[in-house]
């Protein structure tokens, strides 16, 4: 499966190297997010690490959005035409390396066969890892960051609703709301 996805992310890094649009970086930064995260996924037993990975590079491309669409231009996305030569000759080269050596494919999927095979008798072993967060030494650690978290949350929000937050001030259209005497 690396073998498939490797390609795939060397070409999304020349890609990303291209561009020059927020919103084509961030999308093109989010497919080699998942890409990596399962790759990541496929080196460990469970998919934990990958999953919360994951998740922080997507809170990180929330924040970036929000901060570049309220800072940056409404400008227009358009694509070149050597973009696409660039990216269906690397498409090309990929399927090339990949059908290079079939034997070795062959050795790849009855591996990826066996390690996932071997991978369910360890479930309950990983049941048991995951469980002693929650256990009593380290349940005390594991709730002050949750209270730590979410009073950062409430600070934030507070930060974000003034009217002098970081970001585009909020205006009211007070028209609306006016009743005419008649």
């Amino acid at each position: 499966m690396m073998m498939y996805e490797l390609p795939f992310i060397i070409l999304l890094s020349l890609i990303f190297m291209r561009l020059i649009h927020p919103l084509s970086t961030g999308l093109v930064l989010l497919i080699q997010t998942v890409l990596i995260s399962i790759a990541t996924g496929l080196f460990t037993k469970t998919y934990w690490f990958s999953y919360i990975l994951f998740l922080i590079f997507l809170g990180g491309m929330l924040v970036l959005f929000i901060y570049v669409a309220s800072l940056a231009a409404n400008e227009q996305f358009k694509v070149e035409s050597e973009f696409f030569f660039i990216f269906f000759l690397a498409l090309v080269l990929a399927g090339f390396l990949m059908l290079l050596d079939p034997i070795l494919v062959a050795n790849k999927i009855s591996e990826s066969t066996s390690t996932f095979l071997s991978q369910h008798s360890d479930i309950s072993n990983a049941a048991m890892n995951v469980s002693t967060i929650y256990n009593k030494p380290s349940a005390t650690f594991t709730m002050f960051i949750i209270s730590y978290l979410l009073l950062t949350l409430f600070v934030v929000v507070k930060i974000m609703s003034s009217s002098s937050s970081p970001l585009r001030p909020m205006t009211y259209d007070n028209t609306a709301t006016q009743i005419s005497p008649t």
